[in-house]
């Protein structure tokens, strides 16, 4: 993959995401009121910061050796693990009473990576046949 294609790429996840993360805010806030939205995407912003922090990282190692990129690859994974623990704390501390949305918010920027993987399966075969 080169720069540009992973760049687009990471772009295009990183903008399904915060467009994931604001319809479950938007969805808590028509079923429950402002602080259940706000929990929500809170959630939402620790996956879009989290995909953006690994996206950071992995843009280094492009084009480099296998080896580069594996080793770049399980750094930017250490990282996101201890970031998210230490970020669902915070977050677990400032909306204590409202952690089902705030793990909704996050769980719908999951659902990009398989959106991501759908697209990228459907640009390969689009360009095979």
């Amino acid at each position: 993959m080169s720069e540009a294609q992973f760049a687009q790429t990471a772009v295009w996840l990183l903008r399904v995401q915060a467009l994931l993360a604001g319809l479950a805010g938007l969805a808590w806030f028509l079923l429950s009121g402002q602080p259940q939205a706000l929990a929500a995407l809170a959630g939402g912003g620790i996956g879009v910061f989290l995909s953006a922090m690994v996206a950071l990282r992995m843009a280094v190692t492009v084009g480099s050796d296998y080896a580069r990129i594996v080793r770049g690859f399980y750094r930017a994974m250490m990282l996101k693990l201890a970031l998210a623990a230490f970020l669902f704390v915070v977050v677990a501390k400032w909306f204590s009473p409202w952690f089902g949305p705030v793990l909704t918010g996050y769980c719908a920027t999951v659902v990009a990576y398989w959106l991501a993987l759908w697209r990228l399966q459907w640009r390969q075969t689009k360009q095979t046949n």
